[in-house]
Protein backbone atom coordinates (compact mmCIF):
# COMPACT_ATOMS: atom_id res chain seq x y z
CA UNK A 1 0.00 0.00 0.00
CA UNK A 2 2.54 2.59 -1.14
CA UNK A 3 1.88 6.02 -2.54
CA UNK A 4 5.57 6.84 -3.01
CA UNK A 5 5.56 6.92 -6.80
CA UNK A 6 2.34 8.88 -6.95
CA UNK A 7 3.78 11.48 -4.59
CA UNK A 8 6.77 12.00 -6.90
CA UNK A 9 4.52 12.25 -9.93
CA UNK A 10 2.32 14.82 -8.25
CA UNK A 11 4.79 17.05 -6.49
CA UNK A 12 8.22 16.19 -7.75
CA UNK A 13 11.17 14.66 -5.89
CA UNK A 14 11.91 15.86 -2.39
CA UNK A 15 8.66 17.76 -1.86
CA UNK A 16 7.31 17.32 1.66
CA UNK A 17 3.60 17.72 1.81
CA UNK A 18 2.46 19.96 4.64
CA UNK A 19 5.41 19.09 6.88
CA UNK A 20 7.95 21.11 8.80
CA UNK A 21 10.83 22.37 6.72
CA UNK A 22 14.06 20.44 7.15
CA UNK A 23 15.25 22.57 10.03
CA UNK A 24 11.70 22.88 11.35
CA UNK A 25 12.26 26.48 12.40
CA UNK A 26 9.65 28.08 10.14
CA UNK A 27 6.70 26.57 12.00
CA UNK A 28 4.06 24.14 10.76
CA UNK A 29 2.44 24.25 7.37
CA UNK A 30 -0.45 26.66 7.41
CA UNK A 31 -3.13 25.32 5.13
CA UNK A 32 -5.31 28.37 5.69
CA UNK A 33 -3.46 30.29 2.98
CA UNK A 34 -5.21 28.12 0.39
CA UNK A 35 -8.64 28.36 1.98
CA UNK A 36 -11.36 30.50 0.51
CA UNK A 37 -13.16 30.47 3.87
CA UNK A 38 -11.76 31.69 7.17
CA UNK A 39 -12.05 28.48 9.24
CA UNK A 40 -10.13 29.80 12.22
CA UNK A 41 -11.27 33.27 13.23
CA UNK A 42 -9.13 33.18 16.37
CA UNK A 43 -5.99 32.58 14.37
CA UNK A 44 -4.92 29.64 16.55
CA UNK A 45 -5.08 26.47 14.44
CA UNK A 46 -5.02 23.15 16.31
CA UNK A 47 -2.94 21.31 13.68
CA UNK A 48 -2.59 17.70 14.66
CA UNK A 49 -1.44 15.67 11.66
CA UNK A 50 -0.81 16.23 7.97
CA UNK A 51 -1.70 13.32 5.72
CA UNK A 52 -2.54 12.24 2.21
CA UNK A 53 -5.91 11.19 0.84
CA UNK A 54 -6.37 8.93 -2.22
CA UNK A 55 -9.01 10.07 -4.71
CA UNK A 56 -9.83 7.44 -7.32
CA UNK A 57 -7.14 4.99 -8.42
CA UNK A 58 -4.25 7.29 -9.17
CA UNK A 59 -4.61 10.83 -7.87
CA UNK A 60 -3.39 12.00 -4.46
CA UNK A 61 -4.97 14.84 -2.53
CA UNK A 62 -3.34 16.87 0.19
CA UNK A 63 -5.85 16.79 3.06
CA UNK A 64 -6.04 19.29 5.90
CA UNK A 65 -8.63 18.91 8.64
CA UNK A 66 -9.36 22.18 10.44
CA UNK A 67 -10.79 21.76 13.93
CA UNK A 68 -13.59 24.20 14.65
CA UNK A 69 -16.66 24.34 16.87
CA UNK A 70 -19.58 21.87 16.75
CA UNK A 71 -22.45 22.37 14.28
CA UNK A 72 -20.10 23.59 11.54
CA UNK A 73 -18.75 21.95 8.41
CA UNK A 74 -15.98 19.39 7.90
CA UNK A 75 -13.85 20.65 5.02
CA UNK A 76 -11.38 18.36 3.34
CA UNK A 77 -9.08 20.79 1.57
CA UNK A 78 -7.57 19.08 -1.45
CA UNK A 79 -5.79 20.06 -4.62
CA UNK A 80 -8.92 19.97 -6.72
CA UNK A 81 -12.00 20.49 -4.53
CA UNK A 82 -13.51 21.09 -1.13
CA UNK A 83 -15.54 18.14 0.09
CA UNK A 84 -18.34 18.70 2.56
CA UNK A 85 -19.01 15.72 4.80
CA UNK A 86 -21.73 15.41 7.38
CA UNK A 87 -21.16 13.83 10.80
CA UNK A 88 -23.90 12.19 12.90
CA UNK A 89 -27.07 14.08 13.83
CA UNK A 90 -26.35 16.86 11.32
CA UNK A 91 -23.47 18.10 13.54
CA UNK A 92 -20.19 18.97 11.87
CA UNK A 93 -16.67 19.38 13.29
CA UNK A 94 -13.56 20.62 11.50
CA UNK A 95 -10.11 19.17 12.06
CA UNK A 96 -6.54 19.94 11.12
CA UNK A 97 -3.73 17.51 10.36
CA UNK A 98 -0.02 17.68 11.06
CA UNK A 99 2.77 15.66 9.48
CA UNK A 100 5.93 14.96 11.51
CA UNK A 101 9.06 13.89 9.58
CA UNK A 102 10.95 11.08 11.25
CA UNK A 103 13.81 13.29 12.37
CA UNK A 104 11.54 15.56 14.42
CA UNK A 105 11.76 14.99 18.15
CA UNK A 106 8.38 16.32 19.18
CA UNK A 107 9.14 15.49 22.83
CA UNK A 108 11.90 18.05 22.79
CA UNK A 109 11.30 20.60 25.60
CA UNK A 110 10.72 23.22 22.90
CA UNK A 111 7.53 21.43 21.85
CA UNK A 112 4.27 21.67 23.76
CA UNK A 113 3.01 18.06 24.00
CA UNK A 114 -0.19 19.22 25.63
CA UNK A 115 -0.91 21.42 22.62
CA UNK A 116 0.09 18.76 20.10
CA UNK A 117 -1.75 15.78 21.59
CA UNK A 118 -4.28 17.30 23.98
CA UNK A 119 -7.06 17.53 21.42
CA UNK A 120 -5.80 14.86 19.04
CA UNK A 121 -8.33 12.34 17.79
CA UNK A 122 -6.02 10.00 15.90
CA UNK A 123 -2.32 9.43 15.37
CA UNK A 124 -1.08 7.63 12.24
CA UNK A 125 2.46 6.26 12.45
CA UNK A 126 4.19 5.40 9.13
CA UNK A 127 6.82 2.61 8.99
CA UNK A 128 9.03 1.98 5.94
CA UNK A 129 8.75 -1.76 5.18
CA UNK A 130 11.93 -1.70 3.03
CA UNK A 131 14.13 -0.09 5.66
CA UNK A 132 15.54 -1.29 8.99
CA UNK A 133 12.43 -0.55 11.01
CA UNK A 134 13.76 -1.45 14.49
CA UNK A 135 14.43 2.21 15.31
CA UNK A 136 11.02 3.13 13.91
CA UNK A 137 9.34 0.59 16.22
CA UNK A 138 11.19 2.02 19.20
CA UNK A 139 9.97 5.48 18.28
CA UNK A 140 6.45 4.09 17.78
CA UNK A 141 6.53 2.74 21.32
CA UNK A 142 7.79 6.03 22.69
CA UNK A 143 5.26 8.02 20.70
CA UNK A 144 2.27 5.91 21.71
CA UNK A 145 3.11 5.77 25.42
CA UNK A 146 3.91 9.46 25.76
CA UNK A 147 0.97 10.62 23.65
CA UNK A 148 -1.35 8.32 25.63
CA UNK A 149 -0.24 9.93 28.90
CA UNK A 150 -1.25 13.33 27.54
CA UNK A 151 -4.49 12.15 25.94
CA UNK A 152 -5.80 8.61 26.65
CA UNK A 153 -8.55 9.05 24.03
CA UNK A 154 -6.20 9.10 21.02
CA UNK A 155 -6.77 6.40 18.38
CA UNK A 156 -3.48 4.93 17.16
CA UNK A 157 -3.01 3.54 13.63
CA UNK A 158 0.17 2.08 12.04
CA UNK A 159 0.67 2.56 8.27
CA UNK A 160 3.19 0.16 6.63
CA UNK A 161 4.82 2.05 3.75
CA UNK A 162 6.67 0.84 0.59
CA UNK A 163 5.27 -2.68 0.49
CA UNK A 164 4.57 -2.51 -3.27
CA UNK A 165 8.20 -3.38 -4.05
CA UNK A 166 8.06 -6.58 -1.96
CA UNK A 167 6.95 -10.03 -3.01
CA UNK A 168 3.65 -11.29 -1.63
CA UNK A 169 5.47 -13.56 0.84
CA UNK A 170 7.72 -10.73 2.00
CA UNK A 171 4.73 -8.42 2.34
CA UNK A 172 3.03 -10.87 4.68
CA UNK A 173 6.24 -11.57 6.57
CA UNK A 174 7.02 -7.85 7.00
CA UNK A 175 3.50 -7.13 8.16
CA UNK A 176 3.55 -10.01 10.62
CA UNK A 177 6.98 -9.07 11.95
CA UNK A 178 6.15 -5.40 12.41
CA UNK A 179 2.81 -6.28 14.01
CA UNK A 180 4.42 -8.75 16.42
CA UNK A 181 7.31 -6.50 17.40
CA UNK A 182 5.06 -3.47 17.88
CA UNK A 183 2.62 -5.44 20.06
CA UNK A 184 5.41 -6.98 22.10
CA UNK A 185 6.92 -3.58 22.82
CA UNK A 186 3.57 -2.10 23.77
CA UNK A 187 2.72 -5.15 25.89
CA UNK A 188 5.90 -4.56 27.83
CA UNK A 189 5.00 -0.92 28.14
CA UNK A 190 1.52 -1.94 29.27
CA UNK A 191 3.07 -4.09 31.98
CA UNK A 192 5.13 -1.09 32.98
CA UNK A 193 2.01 1.06 33.11
CA UNK A 194 0.32 -1.60 35.22
CA UNK A 195 3.30 -1.53 37.56
CA UNK A 196 3.03 2.25 37.77
CA UNK A 197 -0.67 1.98 38.59
CA UNK A 198 0.16 -0.48 41.36
CA UNK A 199 2.21 2.22 43.06
CA UNK A 200 -1.01 4.21 43.40
CA UNK A 201 -2.77 1.43 45.35
CA UNK A 202 -2.40 1.84 49.10
CA UNK A 203 -3.31 -0.58 51.89
CA UNK A 204 -5.99 1.40 53.72
CA UNK A 205 -5.04 -0.19 57.04
CA UNK A 206 -1.50 1.12 56.59
CA UNK A 207 -2.64 4.51 55.31
CA UNK A 208 -4.87 5.25 58.29
CA UNK A 209 -3.24 6.80 61.37
CA UNK A 210 -5.36 6.87 64.53
CA UNK A 211 -4.38 8.87 67.60
CA UNK A 212 -5.72 9.73 71.03
CA UNK A 213 -4.14 13.12 71.64
CA UNK A 214 -3.50 14.19 75.22
CA UNK A 215 -1.24 17.18 74.50
CA UNK A 216 -0.34 19.13 71.33
CA UNK A 217 3.04 17.41 71.01
CA UNK A 218 1.26 14.07 70.48
CA UNK A 219 0.07 15.25 67.06
CA UNK A 220 3.62 15.01 65.71
CA UNK A 221 4.67 11.97 67.77
CA UNK A 222 4.56 8.83 65.63
CA UNK A 223 4.77 6.65 68.74
CA UNK A 224 1.23 7.74 69.61
CA UNK A 225 -0.13 6.36 66.34
CA UNK A 226 -2.09 3.12 66.27
CA UNK A 227 -3.53 1.25 63.32
CA UNK A 228 -6.94 -0.25 62.51
CA UNK A 229 -7.46 -4.01 62.39
CA UNK A 230 -9.81 -3.64 59.43
CA UNK A 231 -11.01 -0.94 57.08
CA UNK A 232 -13.27 -2.77 54.61
CA UNK A 233 -16.35 -1.16 56.12
CA UNK A 234 -15.17 2.16 54.71
CA UNK A 235 -12.78 1.36 51.85
CA UNK A 236 -14.22 -1.90 50.48
CA UNK A 237 -13.41 -5.59 50.71
CA UNK A 238 -9.92 -5.18 49.25
CA UNK A 239 -9.10 -2.67 52.00
CA UNK A 240 -7.27 -0.40 49.60
CA UNK A 241 -7.28 3.22 48.50
CA UNK A 242 -6.47 4.06 44.89
CA UNK A 243 -4.89 7.14 43.42
CA UNK A 244 -2.23 8.27 45.87
CA UNK A 245 1.42 7.73 46.72
CA UNK A 246 2.71 8.00 50.31
CA UNK A 247 -0.84 8.51 51.55
CA UNK A 248 -1.65 9.29 55.19
CA UNK A 249 -5.23 9.54 56.40
CA UNK A 250 -5.07 11.22 59.79
CA UNK A 251 -7.97 10.51 62.13
CA UNK A 252 -7.13 12.10 65.47
CA UNK A 253 -9.24 12.34 68.62
CA UNK A 254 -8.69 14.39 71.74
CA UNK A 255 -8.18 11.74 74.43
CA UNK A 256 -11.09 12.73 76.64
CA UNK A 257 -13.71 14.72 74.79
CA UNK A 258 -13.08 12.91 71.51
CA UNK A 259 -13.07 16.10 69.46
CA UNK A 260 -12.16 14.80 66.01
CA UNK A 261 -9.76 15.85 63.25
CA UNK A 262 -9.65 14.38 59.75
CA UNK A 263 -6.76 15.14 57.43
CA UNK A 264 -5.38 13.68 54.21
CA UNK A 265 -1.71 13.98 53.17
CA UNK A 266 0.08 12.48 50.17
CA UNK A 267 3.16 13.00 48.04
CA UNK A 268 1.47 12.44 44.69
CA UNK A 269 -2.03 12.04 43.27
CA UNK A 270 -2.80 10.23 40.02
CA UNK A 271 -3.41 12.31 36.88
CA UNK A 272 -6.51 10.95 35.09
CA UNK A 273 -5.34 12.05 31.65
CA UNK A 274 -2.21 9.94 31.99
CA UNK A 275 -4.02 6.73 32.97
CA UNK A 276 -7.08 6.36 30.76
CA UNK A 277 -9.22 8.61 32.95
CA UNK A 278 -8.47 6.76 36.20
CA UNK A 279 -9.34 8.97 39.17
CA UNK A 280 -8.30 8.84 42.80
CA UNK A 281 -10.72 7.59 45.45
CA UNK A 282 -12.45 10.45 47.23
CA UNK A 283 -11.44 9.94 50.86
CA UNK A 284 -13.19 13.08 52.00
CA UNK A 285 -16.38 11.63 50.60
CA UNK A 286 -16.03 8.12 52.07
CA UNK A 287 -15.18 8.91 55.70
CA UNK A 288 -17.20 12.00 56.74
CA UNK A 289 -20.62 10.29 56.68
CA UNK A 290 -19.34 7.97 59.44
CA UNK A 291 -18.05 10.80 61.62
CA UNK A 292 -20.09 13.02 63.86
CA UNK A 293 -20.94 16.37 62.23
CA UNK A 294 -18.60 19.08 63.43
CA UNK A 295 -15.31 17.20 63.01
CA UNK A 296 -12.37 19.43 62.16
CA UNK A 297 -10.26 19.54 59.02
CA UNK A 298 -7.98 22.33 60.25
CA UNK A 299 -5.13 20.93 62.33
CA UNK A 300 -4.50 24.22 64.16
CA UNK A 301 -8.12 24.30 65.32
CA UNK A 302 -7.81 20.73 66.57
CA UNK A 303 -4.62 21.44 68.49
CA UNK A 304 -6.25 24.47 70.09
CA UNK A 305 -9.10 22.24 71.30
CA UNK A 306 -6.68 20.11 73.34
CA UNK A 307 -6.42 22.90 75.92
CA UNK A 308 -10.12 22.40 76.71
CA UNK A 309 -9.53 18.82 77.90
CA UNK A 310 -9.11 20.14 81.46
CA UNK A 311 -12.84 20.67 81.71
CA UNK A 312 -13.78 17.14 80.65
CA UNK A 313 -15.48 14.95 83.27
CA UNK A 314 -16.29 11.37 82.17
CA UNK A 315 -19.97 10.48 81.99
CA UNK A 316 -21.60 7.90 84.23
CA UNK A 317 -21.19 6.28 87.63
CA UNK A 318 -17.92 4.71 88.76
CA UNK A 319 -18.39 0.95 89.26
CA UNK A 320 -14.76 -0.04 89.80
CA UNK A 321 -11.18 1.22 89.78
CA UNK A 322 -8.28 -0.76 88.40
CA UNK A 323 -4.52 -0.23 88.69
CA UNK A 324 -1.68 -1.52 86.51
CA UNK A 325 1.85 -1.78 87.99
CA UNK A 326 0.35 -0.86 91.32
CA UNK A 327 2.75 0.73 93.78
CA UNK A 328 5.45 1.40 91.19
CA UNK A 329 6.57 4.60 89.49
CA UNK A 330 4.77 3.39 86.36
CA UNK A 331 1.44 2.86 88.09
CA UNK A 332 -1.53 3.65 85.86
CA UNK A 333 -5.06 4.06 87.16
CA UNK A 334 -8.34 3.31 85.41
CA UNK A 335 -12.02 3.80 86.14
CA UNK A 336 -14.87 1.54 84.98
CA UNK A 337 -18.09 3.52 84.60
CA UNK A 338 -21.67 2.86 83.54
CA UNK A 339 -24.35 5.16 82.22
CA UNK A 340 -27.66 5.27 80.35
CA UNK A 341 -29.05 7.55 77.66
CA UNK A 342 -30.34 9.83 80.41
CA UNK A 343 -26.77 10.95 81.12
CA UNK A 344 -26.45 14.62 80.01
CA UNK A 345 -24.55 15.08 76.71
CA UNK A 346 -23.86 11.33 76.45
CA UNK A 347 -25.70 11.02 73.12
CA UNK A 348 -23.22 13.22 71.23
CA UNK A 349 -20.29 11.68 73.10
CA UNK A 350 -21.37 8.18 72.10
CA UNK A 351 -21.66 9.21 68.45
CA UNK A 352 -17.97 10.09 68.49
CA UNK A 353 -17.00 7.03 70.52
CA UNK A 354 -18.73 4.45 68.34
CA UNK A 355 -16.74 5.45 65.25
CA UNK A 356 -13.90 3.29 66.62
CA UNK A 357 -16.05 0.22 65.95
CA UNK A 358 -15.55 0.66 62.20
CA UNK A 359 -11.87 -0.27 62.54
CA UNK A 360 -12.07 -3.09 65.12
CA UNK A 361 -15.48 -4.81 65.01
CA UNK A 362 -16.43 -6.73 61.86
CA UNK A 363 -19.92 -6.01 60.50
CA UNK A 364 -20.20 -3.19 63.01
CA UNK A 365 -23.32 -1.08 62.89
CA UNK A 366 -24.05 2.12 64.74
CA UNK A 367 -26.81 1.64 67.30
CA UNK A 368 -29.68 3.94 68.01
CA UNK A 369 -29.35 4.70 71.71
CA UNK A 370 -32.70 6.40 72.16
CA UNK A 371 -33.96 3.09 73.63
CA UNK A 372 -33.77 3.12 77.44
CA UNK A 373 -32.95 -0.61 77.54
CA UNK A 374 -29.37 0.07 76.49
CA UNK A 375 -26.62 0.08 79.14
CA UNK A 376 -23.15 1.50 78.51
CA UNK A 377 -19.87 0.62 80.19
CA UNK A 378 -16.79 2.77 79.71
CA UNK A 379 -13.11 2.57 80.67
CA UNK A 380 -11.14 5.76 81.32
CA UNK A 381 -7.54 6.23 82.34
CA UNK A 382 -7.14 8.94 84.95
CA UNK A 383 -3.82 10.74 84.63
CA UNK A 384 -2.16 14.00 85.60
CA UNK A 385 -1.32 16.84 83.19
CA UNK A 386 0.30 19.99 84.57
CA UNK A 387 -0.83 18.97 88.03
CA UNK A 388 -4.48 18.59 87.01
CA UNK A 389 -6.46 15.36 86.56
CA UNK A 390 -7.41 14.42 83.04
CA UNK A 391 -9.14 11.44 81.46
CA UNK A 392 -8.50 9.37 78.35
CA UNK A 393 -11.03 6.94 76.88
CA UNK A 394 -9.69 3.35 76.75
CA UNK A 395 -12.65 1.26 75.64
CA UNK A 396 -16.31 0.57 76.10
CA UNK A 397 -19.10 -1.99 75.86
CA UNK A 398 -22.81 -1.87 75.14
CA UNK A 399 -25.44 -4.20 76.62
CA UNK A 400 -29.09 -4.52 75.66
CA UNK A 401 -31.70 -5.81 78.12
CA UNK A 402 -33.83 -8.38 76.29
CA UNK A 403 -37.00 -9.93 77.64
CA UNK A 404 -36.75 -13.59 78.73
CA UNK A 405 -39.97 -15.59 79.10
CA UNK A 406 -41.94 -15.53 81.32
CA UNK A 407 -40.82 -12.62 83.52
CA UNK A 408 -37.04 -12.33 83.36
CA UNK A 409 -34.46 -10.16 81.63
CA UNK A 410 -31.57 -11.49 79.59
CA UNK A 411 -28.79 -8.90 78.99
CA UNK A 412 -26.93 -9.36 75.73
CA UNK A 413 -23.46 -7.91 75.24
CA UNK A 414 -23.61 -6.25 71.83
CA UNK A 415 -20.31 -4.39 71.38
CA UNK A 416 -17.08 -4.75 73.30
CA UNK A 417 -13.87 -2.88 72.53
CA UNK A 418 -10.58 -2.06 74.22
CA UNK A 419 -8.53 0.34 72.09
CA UNK A 420 -5.06 -0.85 70.94
CA UNK A 421 -3.00 1.49 73.17
CA UNK A 422 -4.64 -0.14 76.22
CA UNK A 423 -4.70 -3.79 75.24
CA UNK A 424 -2.77 -6.56 77.05
CA UNK A 425 -3.22 -4.75 80.35
CA UNK A 426 -6.10 -6.84 81.71
CA UNK A 427 -8.67 -4.12 81.03
CA UNK A 428 -10.90 -6.33 78.88
CA UNK A 429 -11.20 -9.01 81.58
CA UNK A 430 -11.83 -6.37 84.23
CA UNK A 431 -14.55 -4.70 82.13
CA UNK A 432 -16.30 -8.03 81.50
CA UNK A 433 -16.24 -8.82 85.22
CA UNK A 434 -17.66 -5.36 85.95
CA UNK A 435 -20.54 -6.08 83.55
CA UNK A 436 -21.18 -9.42 85.25
CA UNK A 437 -21.10 -7.91 88.74
CA UNK A 438 -23.54 -5.17 87.76
CA UNK A 439 -26.22 -7.83 87.18
CA UNK A 440 -25.36 -10.48 89.79
CA UNK A 441 -27.59 -9.15 92.55
CA UNK A 442 -30.59 -8.58 90.32
CA UNK A 443 -32.96 -11.52 90.70
CA UNK A 444 -34.77 -10.53 87.50
CA UNK A 445 -31.68 -11.31 85.43
CA UNK A 446 -31.78 -14.84 84.02
CA UNK A 447 -28.33 -15.00 82.41
CA UNK A 448 -26.04 -13.03 80.11
CA UNK A 449 -25.53 -13.76 76.42
CA UNK A 450 -23.28 -12.34 73.71
CA UNK A 451 -24.26 -11.20 70.22
CA UNK A 452 -22.13 -12.74 67.47
CA UNK A 453 -18.84 -12.79 69.41
CA UNK A 454 -15.50 -12.46 67.62
CA UNK A 455 -12.75 -15.04 68.17
CA UNK A 456 -10.90 -12.56 70.39
CA UNK A 457 -13.96 -12.04 72.58
CA UNK A 458 -14.62 -15.80 72.78
CA UNK A 459 -11.12 -16.26 74.20
CA UNK A 460 -11.59 -13.39 76.65
CA UNK A 461 -14.97 -14.71 77.79
CA UNK A 462 -13.62 -18.27 78.19
CA UNK A 463 -10.79 -16.97 80.36
CA UNK A 464 -13.03 -14.85 82.62
CA UNK A 465 -15.75 -17.54 82.94
CA UNK A 466 -13.24 -20.32 83.61
CA UNK A 467 -11.52 -18.18 86.22
CA UNK A 468 -14.85 -17.62 87.96
CA UNK A 469 -16.33 -21.11 87.57
CA UNK A 470 -13.32 -22.93 89.02
CA UNK A 471 -14.20 -21.31 92.35
CA UNK A 472 -17.58 -23.09 92.39
CA UNK A 473 -17.82 -26.45 94.19
CA UNK A 474 -19.76 -28.01 91.31
CA UNK A 475 -16.71 -27.42 89.09
CA UNK A 476 -14.26 -29.12 91.44
CA UNK A 477 -11.84 -31.66 89.97
CA UNK A 478 -13.85 -34.58 91.36
CA UNK A 479 -17.13 -33.24 89.92
CA UNK A 480 -15.52 -32.58 86.55
CA UNK A 481 -14.36 -36.21 86.27
CA UNK A 482 -17.96 -37.35 86.71
CA UNK A 483 -19.15 -35.43 83.65
CA UNK A 484 -21.30 -32.43 82.88
CA UNK A 485 -24.22 -32.06 85.31
CA UNK A 486 -27.36 -30.00 85.85
CA UNK A 487 -25.78 -28.76 89.09
CA UNK A 488 -23.07 -27.05 87.06
CA UNK A 489 -25.72 -25.34 84.89
CA UNK A 490 -27.69 -24.17 87.94
CA UNK A 491 -24.68 -22.86 89.85
CA UNK A 492 -23.17 -21.08 86.86
CA UNK A 493 -26.49 -19.41 86.06
CA UNK A 494 -27.38 -18.45 89.63
CA UNK A 495 -23.95 -17.38 90.87
CA UNK A 496 -22.37 -15.97 87.71
CA UNK A 497 -25.27 -15.38 85.25
CA UNK A 498 -23.58 -17.75 82.78
CA UNK A 499 -26.00 -19.45 80.33
CA UNK A 500 -26.18 -23.21 79.80
CA UNK A 501 -24.26 -23.34 76.52
CA UNK A 502 -21.34 -21.39 77.93
CA UNK A 503 -21.42 -23.43 81.15
CA UNK A 504 -20.91 -26.61 79.09
CA UNK A 505 -17.94 -25.04 77.29
CA UNK A 506 -16.35 -24.01 80.59
CA UNK A 507 -16.86 -27.53 81.92
CA UNK A 508 -14.92 -28.91 78.94
CA UNK A 509 -12.09 -26.41 79.45
CA UNK A 510 -11.76 -27.13 83.17
CA UNK A 511 -12.11 -30.90 82.71
CA UNK A 512 -9.30 -30.78 80.16
CA UNK A 513 -7.23 -29.03 82.83
CA UNK A 514 -8.15 -31.77 85.33
CA UNK A 515 -7.36 -34.60 82.87
CA UNK A 516 -4.01 -36.36 82.97
CA UNK A 517 -3.36 -36.56 79.23
CA UNK A 518 -0.36 -38.81 79.93
CA UNK A 519 -2.88 -41.43 81.07
CA UNK A 520 -4.26 -43.01 77.83
CA UNK A 521 -7.53 -44.13 79.39
CA UNK A 522 -8.20 -40.82 81.12
CA UNK A 523 -7.37 -38.83 78.00
CA UNK A 524 -9.49 -41.15 75.83
CA UNK A 525 -12.48 -40.76 78.19
CA UNK A 526 -12.18 -36.98 77.88
CA UNK A 527 -12.05 -37.08 74.09
CA UNK A 528 -15.06 -39.39 73.86
CA UNK A 529 -17.04 -37.09 76.17
CA UNK A 530 -16.40 -34.12 73.88
CA UNK A 531 -17.05 -36.08 70.68
CA UNK A 532 -20.38 -37.38 71.99
CA UNK A 533 -21.54 -33.75 72.19
CA UNK A 534 -20.11 -32.95 68.77
CA UNK A 535 -21.88 -36.00 67.31
CA UNK A 536 -25.37 -34.82 68.31
CA UNK A 537 -26.03 -33.02 64.97
CA UNK A 538 -25.05 -36.20 63.07
CA UNK A 539 -27.44 -38.25 65.21
CA UNK A 540 -30.24 -35.82 64.39
CA UNK A 541 -29.31 -36.03 60.72
CA UNK A 542 -29.58 -39.81 60.82
CA UNK A 543 -32.94 -39.62 62.63
CA UNK A 544 -34.35 -37.18 60.07
CA UNK A 545 -33.12 -39.39 57.25
CA UNK A 546 -34.98 -42.43 58.62
CA UNK A 547 -38.21 -40.43 58.91
CA UNK A 548 -37.92 -39.19 55.34
CA UNK A 549 -37.22 -42.71 54.07
CA UNK A 550 -40.75 -43.67 55.06
CA UNK A 551 -42.34 -40.69 53.31
CA UNK A 552 -40.31 -40.29 50.10
CA UNK A 553 -39.23 -42.47 47.20
CA UNK A 554 -35.46 -42.91 46.63
CA UNK A 555 -35.20 -40.14 44.02
CA UNK A 556 -37.08 -37.64 46.18
CA UNK A 557 -35.00 -38.61 49.18
CA UNK A 558 -31.70 -38.03 47.34
CA UNK A 559 -32.85 -34.62 46.12
CA UNK A 560 -34.08 -33.61 49.59
CA UNK A 561 -31.07 -34.43 51.76
CA UNK A 562 -27.81 -36.27 51.80
CA UNK A 563 -26.09 -37.94 54.73
CA UNK A 564 -22.45 -38.22 55.60
CA UNK A 565 -20.75 -41.57 55.47
CA UNK A 566 -19.35 -43.04 58.66
CA UNK A 567 -15.80 -42.26 57.54
CA UNK A 568 -16.73 -38.65 56.85
CA UNK A 569 -18.37 -38.28 60.27
CA UNK A 570 -15.33 -39.71 62.05
CA UNK A 571 -13.00 -37.41 60.13
CA UNK A 572 -15.14 -34.33 60.80
CA UNK A 573 -15.47 -35.13 64.48
CA UNK A 574 -11.71 -35.46 64.84
CA UNK A 575 -11.14 -32.09 63.12
CA UNK A 576 -13.69 -30.39 65.36
CA UNK A 577 -12.19 -31.93 68.44
CA UNK A 578 -8.64 -30.87 67.56
CA UNK A 579 -9.84 -27.31 66.97
CA UNK A 580 -11.52 -27.22 70.36
CA UNK A 581 -8.52 -28.69 72.16
CA UNK A 582 -6.31 -25.98 70.65
CA UNK A 583 -8.70 -23.26 71.88
CA UNK A 584 -8.92 -24.83 75.34
CA UNK A 585 -5.15 -25.04 75.64
CA UNK A 586 -4.91 -21.31 74.92
CA UNK A 587 -7.35 -20.53 77.73
CA UNK A 588 -5.57 -22.79 80.21
CA UNK A 589 -2.23 -21.18 79.39
CA UNK A 590 -3.67 -17.76 80.17
CA UNK A 591 -5.20 -19.06 83.40
CA UNK A 592 -1.82 -20.42 84.44
CA UNK A 593 -0.04 -17.12 83.69
CA UNK A 594 -2.63 -15.05 85.58
CA UNK A 595 -1.86 -16.62 88.96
Amino acid sequence: MSYEQEEEDQYGPGYEVGSYTKDYNDGPYDGENDMTINTNPEGKPRILLMGLRRSGKSSIQKVVFHKMSPNETLFLESTNKIVKDEISNSSFVQFQIWDFPGQVDFFDPNFDCEMIFGGCGALVFVIDAQDDYIDALMKLNLTVTRAYKVNPNIRFEVFIHKVDGLSDDHKIEAQRDIHQRANDELMEEGSYMKHVLQTYIIDSNEALDLKLVRKPEDVHNDEKTFKPEMSHQIFGENESIFGYQDLKVQLYYSAGKLNTYLGVKYQKKIEPKQFDGATADNIMEALPPKLQPGFMTNLDDFMASIAKEDSFIPPGEILSTYAVNKGSAKERNFEMRTCTIEEPDFLSYHERLQTFLLWYVDAASFISIDDDRWRFYLIFEKYQCDGKPRYAICGYATVYLYFAYPNKTRPRISQFLVLPPFQRMGLGAELLNVIYRSFLKDSNILDITVEDPSEEFVRLRDFVDAQNCKKLESFSKESLQEGFSSKMVEDAQRELKINKKQARRIYEILRFHATNIANPEEYRAYRLDIKRRLNIPYQKEASDYKKLQKALNPDELRSTMSTSSREQRVENLEKQYQQLESEYRHTLERLASSK
